[in-house]
């Protein structure tokens, strides 16, 4: 009887074990393509979504990478050998005929440009593409990352650790009432690009308690007018942090100074990170603490910033500009 009891459960944990090993997650991605990924999946090159790699820790399934991940802060603090894993272009010109020299079981790419994804899947390259244009639906894409990668208890952390900074700032900002709402505006890679209605720019300066003045506009982005920046007038403006553009440019073109944020020296240029990225919530404090400093002067952003590296990168926040 105990023999048999023992052939059972060691039968039902090869099933298991067999069941897991073989198993498949559906996703739906942004280009609207259904692709089955087989889990755990072994072979996977970074286009996007690499800033999960200090969190997930693992490195073994990565046989390519961007080349812009060589540059990311928190990836050289964790994988100083980073180079060694090989460049394969990046999401917006990717070197196809190196991808396919890596035999990947995954790619994770953006959805700017679907020509090359197609080309990739009709070459049987296995791609995902992604554009998170919400915090929902960066969760999602996490939560798929957590699965293929079997960490679904490491990402949920993440989310946990996000989800805690998020909600302090609606709270504060639920406390505001609406004539106490700045206004401002998010500008892209050209000064005159503004971050619209559609996208997590306007989600994050909603939540932050802020009025994006191009919030009314149904599209991700747009280019305006000087004109019409002047007329909008806002209290507040923030800059893409990729964007080729300083605050000093803004604060010094002399087209700008009847502008309210730039009268008031109120333009900021957030810190060099990845949208995609558990750091999104520290952008999100980060933004908050700018436009609203007296609300925010009990929190000590370069602390906050630390416990949070270190509890899901492992490693010590290194500030790079003045929080």
């Amino acid at each position: 009887m105990i023999m048999r009891q023992i052939f059972f459960f060691f039968l039902i944990l090869f099933m298991d074990t067999a069941a897991h090993a073989g198993a498949t997650v559906s996703y739906t991605d942004r280009l609207n393509r259904t692709v089955d990924i087989p889990v755990p999946v072994q072979r996977v090159v970074f286009l996007q979504m690499y800033e999960l790699l200090p969190a997930m820790d693992v490195w073994d399934k990565v046989v390519g990478v961007a080349s812009y991940v060589y540059g990311v802060d928190i990836i050289r603090q964790v994988k100083p050998d980073i180079e060694s894993y090989p460049s394969v272009g990046s999401g917006a010109n990717v070197n196809i005929e190196a991808v396919m020299q890596l035999k990947p079981d995954l790619v994770i790419t953006w959805a700017w440009d679907p020509a090359p994804i197609r080309f990739m899947e009709a070459k049987g390259i296995r791609v995902i593409a992604v554009y998170p244009a919400s915090i929902g639906e960066l969760f999602s894409v996490m939560q798929l990352m957590g699965q293929v990668f079997q960490r679904e208890e490491t990402l949920k952390t993440v989310m946990d650790e996000m989800n805690s900074i998020f909600s302090m700032i609606r709270e504060r900002a639920g406390k505001r009432v609406e004539k106490e709402k700045r206004t401002m505006l998010y500008l892209g890679g050209k000064s005159n690009s503004v971050s619209c209605a559609l996208g997590i720019n306007h989600e994050i300066m909603t939540m932050i308690g802020g009025v994006n003045l191009a919030g009314s506009i149904q599209q991700q982005s747009t280019e305006v007018s000087l004109e019409q920046l002047v007329i909008w007038n806002p209290e507040v403006i923030f800059i893409w942090p990729s964007a080729g553009y300083t605050e000093q440019d803004i604060l010094n073109n002399p087209q700008w100074r009847h502008i309210r944020a730039v009268r008031d020296g109120r333009v900021y240029k957030l810190p060099k990170e990845s949208t995609w990225s558990p750091r999104l919530a520290l952008a999100a404090l980060w933004m908050a603490k700018k436009a609203y400093p007296e609300e925010y002067r009990d929190i000590d952003y370069v602390a906050m910033a630390d416990g949070f590296y270190r509890k899901l990168f492992h490693i010590p926040y290194q500030p790079k500009a003045t929080p």
